[in-house]
């Protein structure tokens, strides 16, 4: 097996501090997750830390990057699977049913939004990649509205946010109310997309 180059080395290092870093702040969150227990995670020293990344906020951002990114293309595929407009409200309650118990993004990337809001080092950045994010999921949107022939109230790049908005907050509500059903954002999204496809 031939040996890996310097930077091949560097770029597995990275990835593996990047999962370490996702199981650590889905355990405890992102201020809480001390930089030298995401090292130790990914078998690392903490040097090896600081030769990969300025700052744990750094790190965060190149999370949230890759699972934004991996979440239009999950979405992306699920579309490009419905067929007509009646179809779409039922697509998306799978969707957010297989997703089940985890509200662990959800949780984080409100976390980290209301830190870079505040001041984090970051924050910038954070803005322009959620942003964009955001003109992605209205671009995706708005394809499959196309193809589907459907109308609504809401433009496309609008229903995108208020999908986002919805998940999220039902995401913690559920985190604080451990008594409503798992099934509740699916179940709910559903609902929101009937409503804004005119009860379809």
């Amino acid at each position: 097996m031939p040996r890996l180059t310097r930077a091949e080395q560097r770029a597995m290092t990275r990835q593996r501090l990047v999962e370490a870093a996702g199981r650590v702040f889905s355990r405890v969150g992102f201020e809480a997750a001390p930089i030298d227990v995401i090292a130790e995670e990914a078998g690392f020293s903490r040097g090896a830390f600081y030769s990969n990344f300025d700052s744990k906020d750094e790190l965060f951002v190149e999370l949230l990057g890759r699972h934004l990114d991996a979440e239009i293309d999950t979405l992306s595929r699920a579309l490009d699977r419905v067929k007509t407009a009646d179809d779409l409200a039922p697509a998306i309650e799978h969707r957010y049913r297989v997703l089940g118990d985890d509200s662990s993004w959800c949780l984080l990337t409100t976390e980290f939004q209301l830190y870079a809001m505040r001041g984090g080092s970051k924050s910038a950045q954070f803005s322009q990649m959620y942003k964009r994010y955001r003109q992605r999921l209205g671009e995706l949107v708005a394809r499959h509205f196309d193809r589907l022939g459907i109308t609504s109230d809401l433009s496309p790049y609008e229903f995108g946010v208020s999908q986002i908005a919805l998940s999220h907050g039902l995401a913690l509500q559920r985190a604080a109310n451990d008594s409503l059903a798992p099934s509740l954002p699916a179940r709910a999204l559903a609902v929101f997309v009937r409503g804004a496809l005119g009860g379809r």
